[in-house]
């Protein structure tokens, strides 16, 4: 059973569309499931972004919770 038979088996007629948009819905669902499965829907975070991450989190996190123990202490 391929992907589209699957999915048109959960959601026929369930979707208030006519048979020919939810043929091209379904294969469409398909896609997007296959790109999720390998990986490429959504693509991982390089190295960059988690510097920029750290960063910020030092900056925004860290950074002000030491300046107010310093003042008030």
């Amino acid at each position: 059973m391929s992907e589209v038979e699957k999915i048109r088996s959960e959601l026929s007629g369930n979707t208030n569309f006519d048979e020919d948009h939810e043929g091209e819905l379904f294969e469409r669902i398909a896609q997007i499931e296959e790109q999720e499965r390998t990986g490429d829907l959504i693509p991982g975070l390089n190295r960059t972004d988690n510097i920029l991450i750290a960063a910020m989190f030092i900056v925004l996190g860290i950074l002000p919770v030491v300046w107010y123990a310093v003042m008030y202490f």
